[in-house]
């Protein structure tokens, strides 16, 4: 039995994602989870501005993959790399690099984004580039680095994937899908664009050579592979964008179904045979994409806030988290599933980080409308969780307006049957969770496993919630008369003034 453990071929899929990073051990004939190792994906902040710390990033990352290493049963044969699509590093001539990434919603080049639509330049680019210029994108936090006087001659950006990569092996290129939230992007034709290196006078090798997401990178750097415990031919990959690696695992069917992928935020993907480039796409804010697998792009929107939102309600009730992520939600749905919380509901927005299509607006705010000296706690949590289900309807009705795709839910949603009962009765349809294990992480593992020529068997346990179309009916009243009043009154609002 020891022998056929030594035997087992490995792989180790990486997930660096804002609030946490994760290092996976799979068994490379099953895909099934060996180790996983976890840590809070290190950061410094400095007013409003929030960096990760890549010293303190690369030494934990070092210490997980040395333990995975020291997990596996038989060879590692690669490591393939997904991250946050927006966040990257800047590389500079002598081999150095800056010792900080702001973080994918960082907004400090906010006024470059502004002016671009001010000046309707955003809509010639979009046509270009395939996303709406918004402060999220490496361009922005580029300008704002020129701004402040950093040199950016004989310099090369580098996504945070792509640095991950060149950490581990010294190579430097940038994935498909990752250099698709840089910008800078000619989406069709898989070059730097031209239009927008001109008008920042950004020289073109500022951004590295293209590579097809999952394909080979290079081999460890030898004193690294030493000090990690890993073979010296085993090689590096990057698979791109997180939620688009994450897309891999559960199997995502292109003509049928979308992807809801969940966690601090919530993105809704689609994957179309060519990008979707009109000026009714431009007005909602829509970005387009090259997909991890070659040949399709990706049509993506997100809101800021998801997670994150069930984050800040915890700590601002002071809520003891094993509580809040316990017994709260449960009682909770079953309170739901009673009609308990009917003519209770508060409206709340949750643009806690700015909003998302079809009103984007980076500097947009958060409301919580309702309440009367009857409101209780409980009221509360349930509307922050109805607002999530809220936002994701209109999210999906931007991106889907005549419907017709099943949504597929991965991340710490599926964890919440109260969260993923409310999105099939918002939404009026079957909702599935896809229970994989560590989506990106596989799923980054599962591409560059394709890409090498390895068959890839996609299966996963899925759990199905049905629409009650009473609380469809009910909840969609609610959604149109009030809801999304509420939301376009404070967008309207918010365009009028500073924000």
């Amino acid at each position: 039995m020891q022998e056929d453990r030594k035997s087992t071929e490995c792989a180790i899929g990486i997930d660096v994602g804002t609030t946490n990073s994760k290092v996976v051990l799979c068994d490379l004939d099953t895909f099934d989870v060996i180790r996983m190792e976890k840590f809070r994906s290190p950061q410094v902040e400095s007013g409003p501005l929030i960096d990760f710390d890549l010293t303190e990033l690369t030494m934990l990352l070092g210490r997980a993959l040395r333990a995975c290493a020291d997990a596996a049963p038989g060879p590692v044969r690669f490591i393939s790399i997904a991250s946050v699509g927006e966040s990257g590093v800047l590389m500079h001539a002598d081999g150095s690099h800056e010792p900080t990434s702001a973080v994918w919603f960082d907004r400090r080049g906010e006024r470059f984004a502004k002016q671009m639509h001010e000046d309707g330049f955003a809509a010639k680019a979009y046509a270009i580039t395939g996303i709406p210029a918004h402060p999220n994108y490496g361009l922005f936090k580029l300008l704002w680095m020129k701004e402040r006087g950093v040199n950016l001659a004989g310099c090369r950006w580098l996504p945070l994937g792509d640095f991950v990569a060149w950490w581990l092996c010294g190579a430097e290129f940038q994935d498909e899908s990752l250099a698709s939230r840089t910008f800078v992007l000619d989406i069709l034709a898989g070059t730097s664009a031209d239009v927008v290196l001109d008008r920042y006078d950004l020289q073109s090798d500022l951004f590295p050579e293209l590579m097809e997401s999952g394909a080979v990178r290079g081999t460890l750097r030898a004193g690294l592979a030493n000090d990690l415990g890993l073979p010296p031919d085993c090689t590096v990959h990057v698979a791109g964008h997180d939620h688009m690696a994450g897309s891999i695992a559960c199997g995502l069917d292109p003509a049928t179904e979308l992807l809801n992928s969940t966690g601090t935020s919530e993105g809704v993907l689609t994957v179309n045979e060519h990008p979707v480039l009109t000026q009714d796409s431009f007005d909602k804010r829509l970005s387009n994409g090259r997909y991890v697998r070659s040949g399709l792009f990706s049509y993506y929107a997100s809101v800021s806030t998801a997670g994150y939102a069930l984050e800040w309600v915890q700590r601002l009730l002071n809520i003891d988290a094993e509580e809040f992520f316990g017994a709260v939600p449960a009682a909770l749905h079953q309170r739901y599933l009673e009609h308990e919380f009917d003519g209770r509901e508060l409206m709340f927005v949750p643009h806690l980080r700015g909003s998302g299509p079809p009103h984007r607006n980076a500097e947009a705010r958060a409301c919580l409308y309702g309440m009367r000296d009857t409101t209780n706690r409980d009221d509360v949590l349930f509307s922050v969780y109805l607002g999530l289900a809220f936002e994701f309807r209109q999210l999906y009705l931007t991106m889907v307006p005549h419907g017709g795709r099943t949504a597929k839910v991965i991340g710490p949603a599926i964890k919440s049957p109260l969260w993923m009962q409310l999105k099939a009765d918002v939404l009026g349809m079957r909702v599935q969770s896809c229970r994989v294990e560590e989506p990106v992480a596989r799923g980054a593992v599962m591409l560059a496993a394709m890409k090498n020529g390895r068959d890839v068997n996609i299966s996963s346990e899925r759990e199905v919630y049905e629409c009650s179309q009473a609380r469809h009916d009910y909840y969609t009243e609610l959604y149109e008369n009030v809801y999304i009043p509420i939301s376009d009154s404070i967008a309207a609002l918010e365009r009028e003034t500073c924000c």
